[in-house]
């Protein structure tokens, strides 16, 4: 038995494409930054689309345009470098959100249209393992890695101690933050 449940979300023009990727978020994992930038590419990918795929690309990240895109979405032009080398880097179903030569991920090529966009999610059921077929099939994490330390250790010179690098001698939680999300999350106690 099939069921669906659909969800209408108010939207316009100008918000459309950073609630879409708010919505993937979920595969991408972008900052909110990330997101305005990429949004606003995704937006003039879709406007210059008659453009030949490699002059658009071109086009989008000019220095006229990354000005634009840069004012539009309130950046520093340092940060907004940043942020564009780390789309770069970020992967889409194994391939990065805009590759060498600026070219937009085609998954991100999505165009609303006058009653908005639509996204389908489907969750296909699959089987799940018992814990002790898994057990059987494939060893654990710990098993797994006590074993490649054996093989390195019988590998090593006879006189070579390993000794671990010098940053993990510190403790990880007196290193800065240097990035960090803010949830909008209230909890109310339940009336008595």
């Amino acid at each position: 038995m099939k069921q669906r449940k659909i969800i209408s979300l108010p939207s316009n023009p100008s918000k459309i494409y950073k609630q879409i990727l708010a919505f993937m978020n979920f595969m991408l994992n972008l900052t909110p930054q990330e997101r305005d930038v990429l949004a606003e590419i995704i937006k003039l990918d879709n406007e210059y689309s008659m453009l030949p795929e490699d002059k658009r690309a071109k086009f989008i990240l000019s220095t006229d345009m990354r000005k634009e895109i840069r004012d539009l979405v309130k950046l520093e032009e340092k940060q907004f470098n940043v942020i564009i080398s780390r789309l770069k880097k970020k992967l889409l179903f194994t391939r990065p959100l805009l590759d060498d030569n600026n070219i937009l991920h085609p998954e991100l090529r999505y165009k609303p249209d006058q009653e908005g966009f639509k996204i389908e999610i489907n969750f296909v059921m699959t089987s799940v393992q018992s814990p002790v077929a898994q057990q059987v099939l494939e060893p654990d994490f710990n098993t797994k890695l006590e074993t490649e330390m054996v093989k390195q250790a019988q590998e090593l010179p006879p006189l070579a101690i390993p000794q671990p690098p010098v940053e993990y001698q510190h403790d990880a939680a007196k290193a800065p933050v240097l990035e960090e999300e803010e949830f909008d999350i209230t909890i109310e106690l339940p009336d008595e």
